[in-house]
């Protein structure tokens, strides 16, 4: 029995032990120079942003160019403006970098749900064949949130769509057996993100990963707060999917509860811990 509570003592250290990414504080769109935009420049950068303890980024430099140096400073100096919730380790704040994608679209690509599972099937098939520090890595992680945030796009202009039947085809089981109950009810923008999270963990690009996890599930709250009783499918699931939601949030990201949406899981779960 004493050896029983040493190593669940030993497990509950090792949890709390484990570091926690920054949380962005506000989502804030990224300036986009009107000479660029006006002569349709587009492209995806890939900064590395240094946290502070205080969640201040110190620094902000580019680790992939969109090709475009106006984007690219145009991203370094949104990048810097951004406030997060710090990381912690053993519940202290700590400094770290995070990855960071800013994407600059004059118009929104065609989103082809099929390609966008065929790239999936195969990015992570060529990831299981690639090591720890290759650099062939870092490329096929990025590929990969682009694609998300494109996804995301789609469904943000397209919100009656449900596309999670394709998501099946390349998403990790525990994903699917997380939103079970909610699979053919609501469009799951935010499962691809909860994907890569679980595979993912240990990379850099998984911060940014985790913050568009958090973001989206919140916007899914308000967006289900909003849904109208003519909407029979959806609204006599909503209040136990925005429990579900709050749920997963206090038991992976307690740091992301705050003001409101603290208050709100309160009354959905009962007092948060």
């Amino acid at each position: 029995m004493k050896k029983l509570a040493i190593i669940l003592a030993l497990l509950l250290l090792a949890g709390c032990a484990r570091l926690r990414p920054p949380v962005l504080l506000e989502e804030r769109k990224p300036n986009y120079p009107e000479k660029a935009r006006l002569k349709g420049l587009e492209g995806t950068v890939t900064l590395h942003l240094l946290v502070t303890e205080t969640g201040d980024v110190k620094w902000a430099k580019v680790v992939r160019s969109s090709g475009y140096p106006i984007l690219d400073s145009a991203a370094v100096e949104y990048g810097k403006t951004l406030k997060f919730k710090p990381a912690t380790k053993r519940g202290k704040p700590v400094s770290v970098w995070l990855s960071w994608i800013v994407k600059y679209e004059a118009l929104a690509a065609q989103f082809l749900p099929k390609e966008y599972v065929a790239n999936m099937r195969q990015w992570y098939e060529e990831l299981a064949h690639l090591d720890k520090n290759d650099p062939r890595r870092r490329d096929l992680l990025q590929k990969i949130l682009s694609a998300h945030k494109d996804y995301v796009l789609f469904l943000k202009k397209n919100p009656t769509v449900n596309l999670n039947s394709w998501l099946e085809k390349f998403v990790l089981p525990e994903v699917k057996s997380t939103w079970i109950d909610f699979w053919d009810i609501w469009p799951l923008r935010f499962a691809p993100y909860h994907d890569f999270v679980l595979r993912f963990g240990d990379d850099p690009e998984a911060g940014y990963a985790a913050n568009q996890l958090i973001l989206l599930l919140k916007d899914d709250v308000q967006r289900l707060k909003r849904v109208l009783p003519t909407d029979e499918k959806v609204y006599v699931h909503k209040d136990r999917l925005i429990r579900q939601i709050y749920a997963f949030l206090a038991k992976n990201y307690p740091e992301s509860l705050t003001g409101q949406y603290k208050v709100e899981a309160e009354k959905y779960l009962g007092r948060l811990r």
